[in-house]
């Protein structure tokens, strides 16, 4: 049976502002199991009701409609392996789907991704109900954060979040990685479940939160692009023509920290385009990127909810906007 609840808050009230959801009484790994439905929220003007629900594999068709719409390329397989997670969140208006986002629970740290709502729902609710219902799930990280569009930003500011910093979205086309002058076997890397215990661990020390289980998903996503050398390691995803490379993570002191990316690059089939999302601050590698002809295409503000994010000094790539 679906678990339901019967709160209900205005339309009009602020993201920030949430009842309790939980039962203070249910421990959070029972709750992880459960195909949860959020509070109904009003609709300005209507008497049309807001419901969140879990994602089930039933949604994944209209959730890859609503990211083909914002033309982020997530496939029918991308799709599959956030569903694998567990992360989904579906808003209906009346039963009817009408918008997504997913809610990555790293213990510390969450991440809310692939927010959208269909065009026909906005400005009615409908989008506030998905974050208040993602921060419900993610209410014991510290901190949760999202990489918003220059034009929404305005949207979670109301929702509590605030901003931290930016991150530089870059992409190298098919006749620059034609070009790319290095093969696997020049780069000296390991695969990257050579030593997969200590992979975990050193991304757990420098993202500050566990993303083992998605980590474990990337790896089985593009095996032939997933590397690993002395302090540090790179992963991708995609399919065909687009891949994206990341997380890549190092660790202070990390002399192969550019091997790891010329590696990537050359597994991958020559005739793809690649992307990488790179935190701003992280100056050598823009640069690497730069005199390798990526180009940078694309900005997001990073907005955080809650405490500090941590420390990013050593993260050249993150695992995508949508999962932080």
């Amino acid at each position: 049976m679906v678990a339901r609840t019967t709160a209900t808050a205005v339309a009009g009230s602020s993201c920030g502002a949430m009842s309790s959801v939980f039962s203070p009484s249910v421990s959070r790994s029972a709750m992880k199991g459960l195909n949860r439905t959020w509070p109904p929220v009003e609709r300005a003007m209507t008497e049309e009701t807001v419901t969140v629900r879990s994602m089930t594999a039933g949604d994944l068709e209209f959730a890859q409609a609503l990211t083909d719409g914002e033309g982020w390329g997530n496939s029918a397989r991308d799709w599959k392996r956030l569903h694998s997670l567990d992360v989904g969140l579906i808003a209906e208006v009346e039963g009817v789907a009408a918008g997504i986002c997913t809610a990555n629970d790293y213990g510390e740290l969450g991440n809310i991704g692939n927010f959208v709502v269909a065009p026909t729902q906005r400005d009615h609710g409908t989008g506030r109900a998905l974050v208040e219902a993602a921060l419900e799930r993610l209410a014991e990280c510290r901190a949760v954060r999202v990489h918003a569009l220059m034009s929404s930003a305005g949207f979670y500011r109301a929702c509590g979040f605030v901003a931290e910093g930016m991150s530089t979205h870059f992409r190298l086309s098919p006749e620059m990685h034609e070009l790319v002058p290095f093969e696997v076997g020049d780069a000296e890397v390991e695969s990257a479940r050579s030593d997969w215990d200590e992979l975990l661990a050193l991304d757990a020390r420098q993202f500050g939160g566990d993303r083992s289980r998605l980590l474990n998903t990337l790896a089985d996503a593009v095996p032939e692009a997933a590397f690993a050398v002395e302090g540090g390691y790179i992963l991708a995803k995609g399919e065909d023509t687009l891949y994206e490379l990341g997380p890549w993570v190092v660790e202070s002191g990390c002399q192969g920290w550019q091997r790891l990316l010329e590696a990537a690059m050359a597994a991958l089939p020559r005739g793809a385009t690649l992307e990488i999302l790179v935190p701003s601050p992280n100056f050598r590698v823009t640069s690497l990127l730069e005199t390798q002809g990526w180009e940078a295409v694309d900005y997001t503000v990073v907005m955080v909810h809650g405490e500090e994010w941590s420390d990013e000094s050593n993260i050249c790539a993150r695992a995508g906007g949508d999962k932080g």
